[in-house]
This record gives C-alpha cells, structure tokens and sequence, in this order.
C-alpha cells in the first residue's frame, strides 16, 4: 500500500522567507552599524542649527543620521567646496528631511520591505519614496528663496569633490 506522505512545501516557503527576512536584518543593521562607528568618531562642527553638525572624514554627501535624535552630517572640507549660498540650500535640503521626519519615513518602509522582500512592487515602492523624498526636499529649498543655479551648482561641486562613498 501507498502511503500519504505530508507535504513540507509551507515549511520550505517558511524557512526561504525567514532567510530572507533575517539577511535583509543584517544588511540593515551592518549598514547602519557602520555609520554609528563613524559617527562615534565626528567632528562637532560649531554651528548654530537646531541639530548636532557633525563632520566626518569618511561621508561623501551631507546626510541626516537618526530618527529620534537626528545629527547632520557634513563632509570635512564642504565649506570650501562651496560658495556660502550654495552652503545654506545644501543644509536648508537636509533640514527638510528632518522636518518632514524622512527618516522615520525611511525606516517604516525598511520594516515592510523586510517583511515583504519577495515582493518587487515593495522595492518599487520603496525606490519612488526615495525619489519623492528628495525631490520634495529640492523644491522646499528652492520655495524658500535658494537660487536655482546655487542649488544645482552645490550639487554638482558635492558629486565632484565627494565622489567615492564607503557609505550606501
């Protein structure tokens, strides 16, 4: 006689998405161990701004790190790369992302991105937030009187001179 064997295809579907789950946990989490350790070892950059500025040998780009107590962080050495107007839309962009809390944004969708790896639409998703992000931090800067051409010219002078990031 034959005998029914049980089918294990819902726990091979579990196991593959519990992989999946916890290597997307880990790239996270090395991603952003990386820039704490990096952090750790900034410069206070003596600026009055309603958030830490710090500098960093290793950044490439001007970035905010953090969610509940976010710190901007600055390149060493962008304040010579760039006219004092350039500066002030360059930082006027990242305070934006601090105002609209874009990092807590961020993080959610890390949340279901790692639930819902499989999922293309997910990363999709998950890109044009991204891209929506920025781009509405770009218009707030230029609404808020930065001329068009400083804000193109400091992202331009920010590629050039910043171009190699050990940082995703």
């Amino acid at each position: 006689t034959l005998e029914a064997r049980p089918s294990h295809g819902l726990e091979v579907l579990a196991a593959i998405w519990l992989t999946g789950l916890v290597l997307l946990v880990l790239r996270w989490f090395r991603r952003w161990y990386k820039i704490y350790r990096a952090v750790r070892g900034a410069t206070l950059f003596p600026m009055q701004k309603p958030l830490p500025v710090l500098t960093l040998a290793a950044m490439t780009e001007p970035a905010i790190f953090g969610i509940f107590r976010p710190v901007l962080l600055l390149p060493q050495g962008i304040v010579d790369k760039l006219s004092p107007e350039q500066f002030e839309a360059v930082l006027a962009h990242e305070l934006c992302h601090v105002r609209y809390r874009d990092n807590l944004t961020a993080a959610l969708h890390m949340c279901v991105e790692t639930i819902f790896w499989f999922h293309p639409l997910v990363w999709w998703i998950g890109a044009k937030l991204i891209e929506e992000r920025e781009r509405d931090c770009d218009e707030s800067v230029l609404r808020q009187g930065s001329r068009p051409g400083d804000y193109a010219q400091a992202i331009i002078n920010i590629c050039k001179s910043f171009s190699n990031s050990p940082f995703p």
